[in-house]
């Protein structure tokens, strides 16, 4: 998994001035649901409101409520390396203050090793008495086949229930991986991306980093499009998907701009959209975001690109968003 801050990825992508055509493919369905998100049958009670983020093609995350979740895969990398990511990606979340314990969580059968962290006032380790930001653990599995299992949560104020149903959520991942069913492999990637009701162009110079029947990421050098769909569609569900998925951006990216709703059109429905800026390391990026339902399907989608291009939108984000 990359060592950016857990949400960063979706949005610091690239920009490509030529709009491509989007030809009609046929639909893929995706099977299954929690009220927020696609998951095989035997997770869904366990999941249940955990709302899904597009990551890259060899990792995923959830927001739980008040929990962030993530779950990558590598061939390569021993525990060491696995873990001195994971704690850089904590790093850039939660800042220089987080405090880190080293020790061994007890997940499918037998101890792994891992670290459990916090962020509080009056410092003091990882279970202070006085009030905290955020706490969590992160942890390294062996996923068989030479792989390893990154597992990685934080819990929004440390709290004692939340940080334990993170180590409820660690047992099945360390367990069965993936509870979307995909596997987290670069060989795995859909090509060309595609919304269930039409192909997704890659613009010169962009890349998809991640393509499933359920989620996609198309990254260029400053801009990008991410896109989450699930079924059904129920409004409630859908504005609370674009809630957490919003809240989780504000808490993974310090200096995130206001927020300001506006009017637009995703996907050729009125809707009203998120509009903010974001930094990044080439300066400041302008985001997009929105849902609605497309038939018995739900849609939440973001663009992000450099202010200056407004009010125009770049062809990576596919002409899925437009002004009324």
């Amino acid at each position: 998994m990359r060592t950016s801050w857990l949400v960063a990825a979706w949005w610091l992508a690239a920009l490509c001035a030529c709009r491509a055509p989007a030809p009609r493919v046929p639909p893929v369905a995706p099977e299954g649901s929690t009220p927020a998100g696609p998951v095989v049958p035997q997770a869904r009670a366990l999941f249940e409101g955990c709302t899904p983020f597009p990551d890259g093609v060899t990792s995923r995350t959830w927001r739980c409520g008040d929990l962030t979740l993530w779950v990558s895969e590598d061939a390569e990398a021993r525990a060491e390396k696995v873990l001195g990511r994971a704690r850089l990606r904590v790093t850039r979340r939660l800042g220089e203050a987080v405090v880190f314990a080293s020790g061994e969580l007890p997940l499918a059968g037998r101890p792994w090793p891992s670290v459990r962290f916090a962020l509080c006032e009056q410092g003091g380790g990882v279970d202070p008495e006085g009030p905290c930001r955020a706490g969590g653990y992160f942890t390294a599995v062996e996923a068989g086949l030479g792989r390893q299992r990154e597992l990685g949560c934080v819990a929004r104020g440390n709290a004692r229930a939340e940080l334990a149903r993170c180590l409820e959520l660690f047992e099945y991942l360390a367990t069965r991986g993936d509870p979307e069913g995909e596997p987290l492999d670069a060989a795995t990637l859909l090509l060309p991306p595609r919304l269930p009701w039409r192909a997704l162009a890659v613009p010169p110079g962009c890349q998809p980093t991640a393509s499933t029947s359920r989620l996609g990421r198309v990254e260029c050098a400053d801009a990008s499009l991410v896109w989450s769909v699930y079924r059904p569609a129920r409004a409630e569900v859908t504005e609370r998907w674009l809630a957490q998925s919003l809240a989780e951006l504000r808490e993974a990216l310090p200096g995130v701009g206001p927020m300001e709703e506006v009017s637009c059109r995703l996907e050729q429905r009125f809707t009203r959209c998120a509009r903010f800026t974001l930094p990044s390391e080439k300066g400041p990026l302008v985001v997009w975001a929105g849902a609605v339902a497309w038939e018995d399907r739900a849609l939440f989608a973001a663009c992000s690109f450099p202010p200056e291009l407004e009010p125009a939108f770049p062809a990576v984000c596919n002409g899925a968003f437009s002004r009324p």
